[in-house]
């Protein structure tokens, strides 16, 4: 897809973030995270990054010179681009890994909206040499080798009480634990400047402007496109 965001005021601070902070935001999405107190939040971000960055290090041993679709084949991951809709509710997919049979799936149009972003100058600053979808092949990478490998995996490393009974009590995981530690995995296995989680904020960036613009493009006349202004602007 052709063209660049110039507008980059969503990256203001999110630089200067380090990658526990980034980790530390993104865990405060998770509906059972809020139940941590605060040193137990920081001791799980820490365990996610650096799990993160362990597994990261031994796959570049193992695999040296090779680049996460090379890293991909060799572990017996098929990597396959779709044109399915990204969108599914809220979320907008990027790739996803799949354990039965082991693949990487790459959502193509997904991928689209990232890369209108990040382009130019811009690429270089936050991904380095790697493409967007290095970084997601990469990502995927993580939740594989946590797949296959023996030991507790990091969401269920840090639990929390849901609610208790006398002696009994049930307890949960920390699912965006591995989503912190995919990241810190994509960010040593490419020597990214950042954690991958400022790609989100570019990727909500260049979604809102797509939509702006089509929704301004389909409006065919110069007083529909004035309504269709002033309705963006009041959605914001």
């Amino acid at each position: 897809m052709a063209g660049a965001v110039t507008d980059v005021s969503w990256l203001t601070g999110i630089e200067r973030a380090s990658p526990q902070a980034l980790g530390l935001a993104m865990l405060a999405t998770d509906p059972h995270a809020w139940r941590l107190d605060r040193s137990a939040q920081l001791a799980a971000v820490s365990d996610a990054l650096a799990d993160g960055a362990t597994t990261a290090r031994n796959l570049h041993d193992r695999f040296a010179g090779l680049r996460p679709r090379g890293i991909a084949l060799e572990l017996g991951l098929a990597v396959e681009a779709t044109d399915d809709d990204p969108l599914v509710g809220s979320i907008w997919r990027f790739a996803e890994y799949r354990p039965r049979p082991p693949s990487i799936k790459l959502y193509d149009r997904g991928l689209a909206a990232l890369e209108y972003a990040v382009c130019g100058s811009l690429a270089k600053r936050l991904l380095g040499s790697a493409t967007p979808q290095d970084v997601f092949i990469a990502h995927e990478l993580y939740h594989h080798a946590e797949a296959i490998r023996t030991g507790v995996p990091i969401a269920r490393r840090h639990q929390t009480t849901l609610f208790r009974i006398g002696s009994w009590h049930w307890q949960t995981g920390i699912a965006v634990l591995a989503e912190i530690a995919a990241g810190a995995f994509a960010q040593s296995l490419l020597d990214l400047p950042y954690h991958p989680r400022v790609l989100d904020f570019a990727a909500l960036d260049a979604i809102s402007k797509l939509r702006h613009r089509l929704d301004y493009d389909r409006t065919p006349t110069r007083e529909g496109r004035s309504e269709a202004r002033k309705e963006n602007n009041i959605a914001k």
